[in-house]
């Protein structure tokens, strides 16, 4: 199977020489996120799921700033497909199958169309034997077809192949949130990102804004509040203490080695707001990171993960679950533990329990 095989131009014609580093650092995120062997030019820092998707931020080669994030997925005709999106927010669209045999920097021109707006010339650039990447034009409204469309065509070298859009209304903002949170300064952390920082300095703890530079509504500060405090009281936490967050997070506590955090999420599905915590969590860990997701234990679980940095001592761990909101949205409950990760873990089941009966049916 040849997708890419007519009409190819030399690296030369190709008049995006900075697109180049870009572009092997992509081959190397699609090739660590299938599992064949990654190349030097790029290195996992943390990976995710959304949906059918498979997720990842990266650095360059031999560099620990971060580079980009890039997601793909499987399709039946055995290519994968992903996209990518840099720290420069410059994005792209990458195809790869294991059969293809193309040269390295060759271009070829091909065209594309989302459902049935009108087909776009491209070029596709070979960065390696067996994928090819096509940059994306800085368009919201070119954005926003592949996040609402149903169907990718692409025509090229006389072939046309389909790729449905399953689950880019998903992924394609993950990954912007992925970039938003590895780009934030150091210093900017979340209370779960930090559990170090004091209870005191909880109100500085959360100014990430929402990746738009804007505070969380006062309301939903109020509406987090109260409802951390009930739940701490219903689960039996001893000697809290609780403060507001006028960023990341709407509410955030602490107990001795123990802390968490209250977030509303007004739109988001819970694979998208999964996705956005791992990121926050993985930008704001200096040391080893790991996350995933929790099994349910019933159908009537909710949804759970949890992110883990560093080790020992001087590492902590934080459980996340999401629980619908009853006037529309979700609630991020997140609860961590620094050193031992079994006392949050317990904690986490207390609180959850307690959020449940303090929430009601």
């Amino acid at each position: 199977m040849r997708l890419f095989k007519l009409r190819s131009l030399t690296s030369r014609s190709f008049k995006l020489p900075t697109f180049k580093m870009r572009l092997f650092a992509v081959c190397g995120a699609v090739l660590a996120l299938t599992g064949r062997p990654r190349t030097a030019s790029a290195e996992l820092m943390y990976n995710f799921q959304v949906g059918t998707w498979s997720g990842g931020a990266f650095t360059k080669q031999n560099a620990k700033q971060f580079n980009h994030c890039a997601a793909s997925a499987n399709y039946n005709s055995g290519i994968l497909m992903s996209f990518s999106v840099s720290r420069t927010f410059a994005w792209s669209m990458a195809f790869a199958h294991g059969s293809w045999r193309l040269t390295q920097g060759q271009a070829y021109d091909m065209a594309f169309t989302v459902d049935q707006m009108s087909p776009l010339r491209a070029r596709a650039v070979a960065i390696g034997p067996n994928m090819v990447e096509v940059p994306l034009a800085d368009s919201t409204e070119l954005f926003q077809r592949f996040r609402q469309g149903y169907q990718l065509r692409v025509a090229a070298a006389g072939q046309v192949f389909a790729f449905n859009l399953t689950g880019t209304s998903q992924v394609l903002p993950a990954l912007l949130r992925c970039v938003q949170a590895n780009l934030q300064p150091s210093g900017t952390t979340t209370v779960a990102a930090n559990p170090f920082a004091a209870p005191a300095a909880a109100n500085t703890a959360g100014q990430r804004s929402n990746g738009g530079g804007q505070e969380r509504p006062a309301a939903y500060r109020a509406e987090a509040l109260s409802l951390a405090a009930n739940i701490l009281g219903s689960a039996g936490i001893a000697g809290f203490q609780i403060a507001e967050g006028d960023g990341f997070v709407d509410a955030s506590w602490r107990a001795n080695n123990l802390f968490g955090m209250v977030r509303i999420e007004p739109k988001d599905p819970p694979s998208l707001i999964s996705a956005g915590m791992i990121a926050v969590d993985a930008a704001g860990c200096k040391s080893k990171f790991a996350s995933g997701s929790i099994p349910a234990s019933n159908n009537n679980d909710v949804p759970r993960m949890f992110t883990k940095c560093g080790d020992g001592e001087q590492g902590y761990t934080v459980f996340y679950f999401i629980l619908p909101r009853k006037a529309g949205g979700y609630y991020v409950i997140g609860t961590g533990a620094s050193g031992a990760e079994e006392p949050a873990r317990q904690v986490e089941s207390d609180i959850r329990q307690a959020t449940l009966k303090v929430m009601g049916p």
